[in-house]
């Protein structure tokens, strides 16, 4: 298919009407200028929303501050995300190639703008309009990253949710269609939601110890008979973590005639073994004396 690169006359750049002359979702057009980066972006997200194809982010030139000598970026390119086209015959040399549907084409719709010198200022230097595959269907834009998003309610809520073990699925299914109306008013997928989920697992991670230590002085605080004892290896990492309440104390007074160590017989996340010291009381109940967590 034959690719039209379309050349508009170059416009005035005055700054001062930069923001003004951009209509919404207009398509950009040669030598326009933005006042900003994020503009520049702004508009050209906002034109694919409304023709129904995504974007992502192409190759990117910096240039060096003769100032402060940090790197500042003068040129982005957005491609369409079915640009390119990807080698079946060949496989990758490193890993292998994730078993999803191939979406590449090869289209060269593009944009590429530069930055004006030293100022703020971006404009427009080459376009491809033309696409070589069909847009996506009204029914289904709302499924492109570019019209998909949490919302910070939506976020709290599945929050909320997860501390009490809500499978996401079921936020889904018996909270979301009836709060929302339907999973076309979501504005997301299930799919985003267990993304957002792993990246505050991730996130949660880089300082759970330090919660683990609020809440055993939380703990402390209430209980004055809450005592627990942090090991740490030689690069400072967690190697051991041993605490036990009030009722545990009194629990071990009462039966702790014979004690046994229980541990769990597969490690969690953080390669961790949990173990118990527990008895039995008068009733044959199994009754715990101290816990801890075991490298």
């Amino acid at each position: 298919m034959l690719l039209l690169v379309f050349f508009v006359p170059k416009q005035s750049t005055d700054t001062n009407s930069s923001s003004d002359n951009v209509k919404l979702n207009s398509p950009p057009t040669f030598d326009q200028f933005y006042s900003s980066y994020s503009d520049a972006l702004d508009h050209y997200y906002g034109y694919a929303s409304k023709m129904s194809f995504f974007i992502r982010l192409g190759s990117t030139k910096y240039k060096t501050s003769n100032d402060d000598g940090k790197k500042i970026l003068v040129m982005r390119q957005l491609l369409c995300s079915k640009e390119g086209i990807v080698d079946l015959l060949h496989p990758p040399k490193l890993g292998k190639r994730r078993k999803n549907a191939i979406s590449r084409c090869g289209c060269s719709a593009s944009i590429k703008i530069n930055k004006e010198g030293m100022s703020e200022v971006w404009i427009v230097k080459h376009i491809v309009f033309e696409h070589n595959h069909p847009f996506t269907t009204p029914l289904k834009v709302r499924f492109l990253p570019i019209n998909r998003s949490i919302s910070s309610t939506s976020r709290l809520l599945s929050q909320s949710f997860g501390e009490v073990n809500v499978p996401v699925s079921q936020q889904t299914a018996y909270f979301y269609l009836k709060f929302f109306g339907g999973i076309e008013h979501m504005g997301c997928t299930q799919l985003d939601i267990l993304n957002m989920c792993r990246d505050d697992r991730v996130d949660l991670k880089n300082y759970d110890v330090d919660l683990l230590v609020e809440e055993f002085e939380l703990k402390k605080f209430v209980q004055p008979d809450f005592f627990y004892s942090i090991v740490k290896d030689s690069s400072g990492r967690l190697k051991h973590v041993f605490w036990v309440d009030s009722v545990m104390i009194q629990y071990f007074k009462l039966f702790g005639d014979a004690v046994t160590f229980d541990t769990t017989y597969k490690t969690n996340v953080y390669s961790l073994i949990f173990g118990m010291f527990c008895g039995v009381n008068h009733h044959r109940k199994i009754v715990i004396f101290e816990s801890a967590f075991l490298r």
